[in-house]
């Protein structure tokens, strides 16, 4: 990771803790089931958030077709026994900051 993606994610962290969090809620799948499927409620999927560094850090090596993920970190977390992928970011909604979560789910890779 680099000093700036680390700033990012501090300042994540910081808005998780303030309650300046959200899922996104995608076409292709629901947030909430692949919660279920891993074993965690929402809160419990922000708590681990929390708990991430640059040892569960990720390099996509597939490109982004979003603009709407270019900015985001990856990691990869082991929780429950399972290999799950998470991508969040930082995303300005009616001027104030918050942390996006675009993905929690399982690994698929």
């Amino acid at each position: 990771m680099t000093s700036s993606q680390i700033k990012v994610l501090s300042e994540i962290k910081k808005l998780v803790k303030l309650g300046q969090r959200k899922f996104v809620q995608r076409k292709d799948c629901d947030y909430l089931q692949d919660l279920l499927d891993i074993g965690i409620t929402e809160e419990e999927a922000w708590n681990q958030v929390l708990y991430l560094n640059k040892n569960f850090f990720f390099i996509d090596p597939k490109p982004s077709y979003s603009k709407n993920s270019d900015d985001a970190l990856l990691f990869k977390k082991q929780i429950n026994g399972i290999l799950v992928y998470i991508k969040i970011k930082i995303e300005i909604e009616n001027n104030n900051e918050m942390a996006v979560c675009l993905s929690f789910h399982k690994d698929w890779r």
